[in-house]
């Protein structure tokens, strides 16, 4: 089957055939991590004499929903040509939107910039839109002062604190009534509306107001939406949905993008310059996806590790692949979101026998084995655990290698590190559950603050980053920054709310939500609540370390890394979109196999 794209002169063809076996269509180099074949069938397990049978018999054994690697992604593929004639169109578009960066007055500027952020097109404007904001942060009371367009306000506060500068909340006091709330004649004003609560997302721990916009805005918006005029504007009642479900602050750039240009281009008057743009954009950008998936599920299915390992894990290379499109959606980033894709699918597996498989005996001579960074250090160790963590050790040695070149061997080597240290939180979690003890909230929350693995993956994100990410913010991520701290917290929270049930169902009582109800003796809805709170406190903890961040690291670092809790949002937020990976197959099918027309 043949879907087919015409604009001009030039076609997209998105061909559903079977991968050929001859070769990668990744379009520049990339890492096989596959220097050490495994074995095509499993050893027989070795049993070790001091497993006895109760402890094989009491297994966590779970079986996990089916991945979304089905024929429809496993077989799509590429016109390659096509890429170098979306390369040519897009690079002419380039030149004339940066004349209209430089050309608009203050205001004009920051609305096309909040135009391409949405579009997904503000990476290619990065250093004008970089230096025009940092040039307009001196003006900003003075583009504000007599500005009484909610909706022009609100997107200068979101653009500013997007790139990062510390704009001030108290330019929404103007929209207040002299009784302190804000004035009901802005009701009407949907657009407005949707903007200010989209701007009350990027709040932080001190700014009440935004903590009331998010309120008063979230209030008139279900209203709109549950009432007649929606059906008047269904293209902004379908996006106002959509915010209310997921703001664009939680969500990733990439489903953003790709939700608003479906948005805009049922606008009345669109630029239809930005438009095309946006378009030829995000077909560029999927081809790059496609191909990366292909090396992932070429690299998978060499591993071979289903015929290997007992069924315990969950299978989940679309799924990861996903994930790190959140973290890092533009082209240059196809080796990184690989290497981090890879990292993502392997530790799941680690983490699944962990949980939902190995007895105590075996998770303590697996992290053994790990901590010499040696598959085969404990002799006892079941061979498909072996299996298993030689290929995890054999994709960070050979990309040792790869960085060798680069002088950057000292950031897989951290990441090692941060491996090892997550596989002993991982142990430590396995003992609670194996011997039914469960620890007040403080003393979990030590552990799980490391198991949620953020730090171990952020430290594996910049591997593939180039030069941006040398020895300082290396440095950064070894001192433990708020941030990142912040981003674990986030992290381990959602999980704790997303899984509890199933933790529950596997017999795992050392869960967070149990900690915190024998901590403090409060019940389990109770439990529930408290962690909604911690979640959005965490929120504005974030926003501001981020703003503290970017003043010491480079914006695209402190992106990098926001991302992380923006993609577990999307993820978590209303359940466990990574296990039951139903929940995310139709914002995954949007990004990998639908068709954009021009």
């Amino acid at each position: 089957m043949e879907a087919i794209t015409k604009y001009g002169s030039h076609s997209q063809a998105l061909v559903y055939c079977r991968p050929q076996n001859s070769g990668s269509f990744f379009p520049v180099q990339y890492m096989s991590f596959s220097r050490n074949p495994l074995p095509k069938k499993l050893f027989i397990t070795k049993a070790r004499p001091n497993i006895n049978d109760h402890e094989a018999a009491n297994r966590p054994l779970m079986q996990f929903p089916p991945s979304l690697l089905d024929d429809c992604f496993r077989s799509v593929s590429v016109n390659l040509p096509e890429m170098d004639c979306l390369g040519r169109d897009i690079e002419a578009l380039k030149t004339r939107v940066s004349d209209k960066l430089v050309s608009s007055d203050a205001k004009e500027t920051i609305h096309l910039i909040y135009t391409l952020v949405n579009l997904g097109v503000a990476y290619h404007f990065e250093e004008e839109i970089e230096e025009f904001l940092k040039d307009a942060f001196e003006k900003v009371e003075e583009m504000t002062m007599g500005e009484e367009d909610m909706y022009t306000v609100s997107i200068i506060f979101r653009v500013f604190r997007l790139y990062g500068h510390n704009v001030s909340s108290d330019m929404f006091n103007k929209f207040k009534g002299e009784n302190g709330d804000f004035e009901k004649c802005m009701i009407d004003d949907v657009r407005g509306i949707l903007s200010f609560y989209e701007a009350s997302h990027f709040g932080t721990t001190t700014e009440e107001i935004l903590d009331e916009a998010m309120r008063f805005t979230q209030k008139h918006l279900e209203l709109f939406v549950g009432g007649t005029c929606a059906t008047n504007q269904p293209h902004l009642s379908r996006l106002v949905q959509n915010v209310l479900y997921l703001s664009q602050k939680e969500n990733s750039e990439v489903l953003v993008a790709r939700e608003y240009i479906r948005f805009y281009e049922q606008e009345a008057h669109p630029d239809e310059m930005l438009l095309k743009l946006a378009k030829l954009n995000f077909m560029f950008m999927q081809l790059h996806y496609i191909q990366e998936l292909q090396t992932l599920v070429k690299w998978w299915e060499e591993l071979d590790l289903k015929s290997k390992i007992p069924n315990y894990f969950r299978e989940r290379v679309v799924e990861c692949h996903f994930w790190t499109m959140g973290v890092y959606m533009e082209p240059q980033y196809s080796v990184a979101r690989i290497i981090l894709s890879k990292c993502i699918v392997l530790l799941t597996v680690l983490d699944d026998a962990f949980d939902a498989y190995c007895t105590l005996t075996e998770a303590i001579d697996l992290v053994e084995s790990l901590e010499r960074w040696e598959a085969d250090a404990i002799d006892a160790l079941p061979d498909h655990l072996k299996v298993a963590l030689r290929s995890l050790i054999d994709f960070y040695e050979e990309l040792k290698g790869e960085m060798r070149s680069e002088g950057r061997v000292y950031s897989v080597q951290y990441a090692i590190d941060e491996v090892k240290r997550l596989f002993r939180a991982y142990l430590g979690i396995a003992k609670w559950a194996r011997t039914g003890y469960t620890p007040n909230y403080d003393e979990y929350m030590e552990v799980g603050l490391v198991t949620g693995g953020i730090h171990c993956l952020l430290a594996t994100a910049l591997i593939g980053m180039g030069e941006i990410a040398g020895t300082e913010v290396y440095q950064w991520l070894i001192s433990r920054s708020k941030l990142v701290l912040t981003l674990d917290l986030k992290g381990r929270l959602r999980d704790d709310v997303a899984t509890y049930k199933d933790e529950m169902a596997r017999g795992e009582i050392a869960t967070g939500i149990n900690c915190y109800m024998k901590q403090y003796g409060i019940t389990e809805e109770e439990a529930f609540l408290e962690f909604d709170k911690k979640i959005k406190h965490t929120s504005k903890l974030l926003n501001e370390e981020f703003l503290r961040t970017c003043g010491v690291m480079p914006l695209k670092i402190a992106r990098v890394a926001l991302n992380f809790g923006r993609i577990v949002d999307v993820n978590y937020k209303h359940g466990d979109g990574f296990t039951y990976t139903e929940m995310k197959r139709a914002q995954i099918t949007s990004l990998f196999l639908d068709n954009i027309t021009l």
